[in-house]
């Protein structure tokens, strides 16, 4: 048996082979089944592109930033000069004779106002606490407390009108 060759079969392959190339093929990944490995990927792929819902912003939360000592110098009514003066006055007088007297009540008097007044300006001194908080919403608050007792620097705090609590 022998086969011939016309030019018409020759015709035919080309024409099979480009008839061939233009069916539709399904992609090799679209064939193959899923399984539970592939379908975790997937679903830790989406995970990953889905952002985290935004933290819930406390408004009256914040952070100690810092907290300052502060000292204030009272002042002085006079009252105090006065006080010391007089008894200045009475301590000098007791002391020596004649002159030497004289001088030294002057010596109590100028003394002894000089001290009152320092010791009135003393007892009228202030001392308080300011405390800045960075707080939560953006921006600072300073406050002033009288006491400062269980708040340190970077404590998470509350602030509830002028006061402040641990949260």
């Amino acid at each position: 048996m022998s086969h011939k060759y016309t030019p018409r079969s020759f015709l035919c392959i080309p024409l099979l082979l480009l008839l061939g190339a233009c069916s539709p093929q399904a992609p090799d990944s679209a064939m193959a089944p899923v399984t539970s490995e592939a379908a975790n990927q997937n679903a830790a792929q989406q995970a990953i592109a889905t952002p985290a819902p935004a933290p819930v912003i406390c408004s009256s939360c914040g952070i100690v930033r810092s907290i300052t000592a502060v000292s204030q110098q009272g002042t002085g009514t006079g009252v105090g000069a006065v006080l010391g003066a007089l008894a200045g006055g009475v301590a000098g007088n007791q002391i020596g004779g004649g002159s030497g007297k004289k001088i030294a009540t002057v010596a109590g008097v100028i003394g002894g106002a000089v001290v009152g007044n320092k010791v009135e300006q003393n007892r009228n001194a202030v001392s308080y606490y300011e405390v800045v908080i960075d707080m939560e919403s953006g921006g600072q608050q300073v406050f002033t407390l009288a006491d400062a007792a269980g708040i340190s620097s970077g404590s998470a705090v509350r602030v509830q009108g002028s006061n402040i609590s641990l949260r």
